[in-house]
């Protein structure tokens, strides 16, 4: 009679155990703890296209993940960054944008490629997610079309 007394409250005590740890696991994590995909904790950053002649336009994208119960901003933050060369070049800016709970945005940005032949570096921080993305742009010179006259 004692041992089945003691099994069944050693029993009880694990599935309230296990019932309650979710809440409390997911209470103290500020970054996805298992209710979403990996993607949450690292930024990721898309250039397209990746070789472009000077003044061309060039797209730069990033899902933006939101993993908490409520819905945020997140800012999204971007570094343009040059070889010695071209270091006027450089260019930075922020992006925001409102992510509900548990959801996620695709964030794009257009800028024309700089005037400056060379290799620049890409970087890109999010206000929700730990460590940076980083992709190269390669500029090339513009291609000169023949004038033909009429």
């Amino acid at each position: 009679m004692k041992n089945n007394l003691t099994a069944n409250i050693v029993t009880m005590t694990l599935f309230a155990v296990l019932a309650i740890f979710p809440t409390i696991a997911r209470g103290q994590c500020t970054r996805c703890c298992g209710l979403c995909s990996p993607p949450c904790d690292r930024p990721n950053l898309t250039v397209s296209p990746s070789t472009a002649e000077e003044g061309q336009p060039v797209v730069l994208m990033t899902v933006v993940h939101n993993c908490a119960s409520e819905g945020k901003v997140a800012t999204v933050k971007v570094n343009v960054t040059p070889s010695a060369a071209c270091a006027s070049f450089a260019e930075a800016f922020a992006i925001q944008a409102y992510v509900p709970a548990f959801e996620s945005r695709t964030v794009t940005y257009t800028f024309s490629a700089p005037k400056c032949e060379g290799a620049y570096r890409v970087a890109e921080t999010s206000s929700n997610a730990a460590g940076s993305a980083t992709a190269t742009l390669t500029v090339g010179p513009a291609r000169v079309l023949p004038h033909w006259p009429r």
